[in-house]
């Protein structure tokens, strides 16, 4: 081996200590900068040289730079953190909501408000004719019904918010996509920047915390971006997109299907409804049935059958959770086939814009994001889960009750009689058509109306009761203009009551001039679907409110019935018990989400447990993940970290295999001076 091949050697042996000081400083320098993966450098050995045949070393290059990232781990890491962003999102989302149904554990709140109502009305049954137990009364339902509007108002308050930030999780995402798409781009040009690689998996863990996200690295050195449920974010340098939509109603023919026409709705709910023909036929005559969940299993009535609705047009509405449901069918007119299914979603949700003209929606369907083709983790799906299967899913429980709890009361209090008689009255409901059905109309007790007797006494200008009772057979199929003539229909020679339309209102008044009138009994519930001698207007948490009649003169509270004789007793407390006793009648919500038939304090305690269910069942699940993930995390940092006292050894190790390589090309040098004084 020659001197010269001794310098080159030793040359090359600086360079790469030089190198690995540079690498090492490097790391130290970037030890707390976030996302920086730990690099190092690969020596491979020269090729060796043959001298008198002897084979001599000739030293190491440098050969490449190498990341300490490990790809598996980070694929568990962003399933991991998915899980735990779901859940973490969930979990922040239902603490506020949690905070507003434990109140009553404290003493006040609804469960309180709803126990003082019922107490005020046992209280009334002590003395009917108390003013002072009437207005207390008053107070008591005023307090109720404002505590369900200030629930309604939070929630509504919380499904906004939770909107604003699904949306901004949207923009955020779709931001992201199009940076690892851009970032792909530039490592496939600069596949040796380890900075655009680093640059790029923070990119990635930035967007598994509002999707669901697993990467695929492809040969050309970029990733192929999926959501867990398989949908591609990012294909190398193209980037797909998240949409945010509102409601809309999809349609899926059954093969060979000939209808042209169209599902309609209106109305909000938490819950996707799947509407499946189980017959064929025109609209007015095929049947449906309802799933929430896709199809997996469809609604039932409380006794486990399954419910079937007969399609209709405008005119006659089918209504599930709140939303309408109808057919326009095309001209000239197309049968439904059997099989033919029409997806509802009446609410905002998120799609994968898979093409221009294809969005697939990846709204996740429960509360726990485990359905096929869903969103099943990240934030943006933990947001989402939270409103439909928390926030709104809530909201319609308390609607279904509040709506419930105005029914009861106001058909029981339309059969009683306050302390005054009335001398006319108009309806606070109004039917948009007078000549549609009752059951048919937009009035929304309209199907609670059955076949029953409508009873009136009237009275002379001196109070006492003014002949027989004046009754009238009531059916749902009635119209209310047909309720109207069979009123102003009453026989010749008997007490007789008026009644008008007024701006689609039942308008009632005795025909004997001065004269009174009361109502003497309701079986149909046509008055408390009209909203005539009732307790309560509105139908739901947002709307309930002491009638104004009442809310005026508390005189008209019905703590009486008119009796067999036609009149009013003074203390008589009939109806004020019945209205108390309400407090203990089991009733079955309006609402896909329950069928279980209970109290009203009972169902109002479950959907207090619900809550809290859900909020500690987000936590329990927050804590496990977040336990994994970080578990993970430190697996990747014991590789990808920057380790200080490592490195320190190793700036060490570089500095004296510098020094080293120095020494060898002084001696090399040294040796070369003495050959050349040899010659000399």
């Amino acid at each position: 081996m020659s001197i010269y091949d001794l310098m080159s050697i030793g040359n090359n042996a600086l360079m790469n200590a030089k190198l690995g000081t540079s690498v090492t400083s490097n790391n130290i320098a970037n030890a707390d900068v976030k996302g920086y993966t730990r690099t190092t450098v690969n020596y491979a050995s020269r090729a060796p040289i043959t001298r008198n045949g002897m084979q001599f070393g000739t030293g190491a290059d440098a050969v490449n730079l190498d990341r300490h990232y490990n790809y598996f781990v980070e694929q568990q890491y962003l399933a991991s953190n998915g899980q735990q962003q779901f859940w973490n999102a969930k979990a922040e989302t239902l603490y506020s909501v949690e905070s507003l149904f434990k109140q009553g554990d404290k003493g006040y709140g609804l469960s309180a408000a709803l126990d003082k109502y019922f107490s005020s009305w046992n209280a009334l049954t002590q003395d009917a004719d108390s003013s002072a137990y009437r207005m207390e009364l008053s107070e008591y339902s005023n307090t109720l019904a404002t505590m369900l509007h200030t629930m309604s108002d939070s929630l509504k308050q919380e499904q906004q918010a939770t909107n604003k930030a699904i949306e901004l999780g949207v923009g955020d995402a779709n931001a992201l996509m199009k940076d690892i798409a851009e970032l792909n781009r530039s490592i496939m040009a600069q596949p040796e920047n380890l900075v655009l690689h680093d640059e790029r998996d923070r990119k990635v863990r930035e967007l598994g915390v509002l999707l669901p996200v697993k990467s695929i690295q492809q040969t050309d050195g970029s990733f192929t971006i999926i959501t867990q449920a398989g949908q591609t974010l990012v294909d190398g340098i193209d980037a797909f997109e998240l949409v945010q939509k509102g409601p809309e109603a999809t349609t899926n023919l059954a093969s060979g299907s000939a209808f042209e026409g169209a599902i309609k709705f209106e109305g909000q709910s938490s819950q996707e409804l799947k509407v499946e023909m189980i017959n064929a036929g025109a609209v007015g005559t095929a049947e449906f049935r309802v799933s929430t969940d896709g199809g997996k299993t469809w609604l039932t009535d409380e006794d486990g059958v399954e419910r079937t609705f007969t399609s209709g047009d405008v005119d006659n509405k089918v209504v599930v959770n709140g939303v309408s449901i109808w057919f326009e069918d095309s001209a000239p007119a197309t049968a439904l086939s059997k099989s033919d299914s029409f997806n509802i979603v009446a609410k905002d949700a998120v799609y994968w814009k898979k093409t221009s003209a294809h969005l697939v929606n990846i709204t996740p369907l429960g509360g726990y994001g485990n359905e096929a083709g869903r969103l099943s983790g990240g934030r943006l799906g933990g947001l989402l889960a939270a409103r439909d299967s928390g926030i709104v899913s809530y909201q319609e429980r308390m609607d279904a009750f509040a709506k419930e709890l105005i029914w009861q009361t106001n058909y029981q209090h339309s059969q009683g009689a306050g302390l005054e008689h009335y001398k006319e009255t108009v309806s606070t409901n109004a039917v948009l058509d007078p000549n549609v059905a009752f059951d048919m109309s937009n009035l929304v007790y309209g199907n609670k109306i059955t076949d029953g007797t409508l009873s009136f006494q009237t009275y002379t200008p001196q109070g006492a009761p003014d002949g027989d009772r004046v009754e009238i057979a009531v059916t749902p199929g009635m119209t209310l203009q047909q309720l109207v003539d069979e009123i102003n229909d009453t026989p010749t020679g008997a007490p007789k009551m008026e009644a008008t339309i007024e701006g689609g209102r039942l308008k009632l008044k005795s025909r004997t001039v001065d004269g009174s009138f009361e109502f003497a009994g309701d079986t149909s519930g046509v008055l408390a679907a009209m909203g005539l001698n009732t307790f309560f207007s509105g139908s739901s948490c947002a709307d309930i409110a002491l009638e104004a009649r009442i809310a005026n003169d508390p005189k008209r509270i019905n703590a009486a019935v008119v009796n067999g004789l036609g009149l009013v007793n003074s203390g008589d407390n009939t109806n004020a018990t019945a209205l108390h006793k309400l407090m203990d009648k089991s009733v079955t919500l309006d609402s896909i989400h329950t069928n279980t038939s209970t109290t009203f304090s009972k169902h109002l305690s479950s959907l207090t447990a619900l809550v809290g269910a859900d909020m500690d069942g987000a936590s329990r699940n927050k804590v496990y993940n977040e336990t994994v993930t970080k578990d993970l995390e430190s697996r990747q940092q014991s590789e990808a970290g920057v380790n200080m006292d490592e490195e320190l050894s190793n700036l060490s190790k570089f500095q004296n295999s510098f020094d080293a390589a120095s020494k060898l090309i002084t001696t090399a040098n040294e040796m070369f001076d003495t050959i050349l004084r040899l010659k000399s």
